[in-house]
């Protein structure tokens, strides 16, 4: 029901942008009704689209910058989405003693500074054992956000499973079933571990998030596989 709403413009925020919305409702699909957790939540867009996915959804803030938490709480409160506030700094010692679970997917989109983004995967990734979405990766506005992701993953066990346009989902396995489903559907070139910036058409059921009709475009992505 909230997607639609989103995609029918009803909500005042959308999930995300075009096709990176696609990938990040597709690559929740794998977590049905599993726990799952936003760390920075700002106007709330990308939560109510992880709402579509779970009933089990915490949600992480600070609420210090141009963004109210109230707006946030009366869509929620309106559309009786269940959903568990935690309000603080992300990485401060309160909010990670707040944490009590296991995640499936968990989105970080709080830091974007090379050290913010850095302690928040080094932190948040040991409450992970599905997949990590982080937000603004290859974004030129913040490319400390990209340096410090590519550094996590060089010195752990996680991996670049698949790359949007302003996006990136890790995971310590290879692939996920979402992340080969999309890998096989779109039109990509694969080679272990490596990015390639690939021309094709889209598939059909893109159109709903990109308002347009199976347009050609430009894609990043990336696969580990075997």
């Amino acid at each position: 029901m909230m997607l639609q709403l989103q995609l029918q413009n009803k909500l005042p925020i959308p999930g995300k942008t075009n096709l990176d919305w696609y990938l990040f409702d597709q690559m929740m699909s794998d977590y049905h009704n599993q726990p799952m957790l936003e760390v920075g939540v700002g106007r709330g867009g990308s939560a109510i689209a992880m709402s579509e996915h779970t009933n089990k959804l915490e949600l992480i803030d600070s609420w210090d910058q141009t963004w109210p938490k109230k707006p946030v709480e009366d869509i929620f409160e309106k559309y009786e989405i269940p959903v568990k506030f935690i309000d603080g700094k992300s990485g401060s010692l309160d909010v990670l003693a707040s944490i009590k679970s296991q995640y499936k997917f968990i989105h970080l989109d709080a830091n974007k500074s090379y050290e913010g983004t850095l302690d928040d995967l080094e932190k948040y990734n040991s409450f992970c054992d599905g997949v990590i979405c982080v937000d603004d990766y290859l974004q030129s506005m913040w490319p400390e956000v990209t340096r410090a992701t590519d550094d996590f993953v060089k010195n752990s066990e996680w991996n670049r499973i698949l790359i949007g346009n302003h996006q990136v989902f890790l995971s310590r396995k290879k692939q996920t079933p979402a992340s080969r489903k999309i890998t096989l559907k779109f039109p990509v070139v694969l080679r272990n571990d490596e990015v390639h910036l690939t021309y094709g058409k889209l598939p059909e059921d893109v159109d709903r998030f990109m308002e347009v009709t199976n347009k050609k475009m430009y894609t990043w992505h990336t696969t580990a596989w075997k």
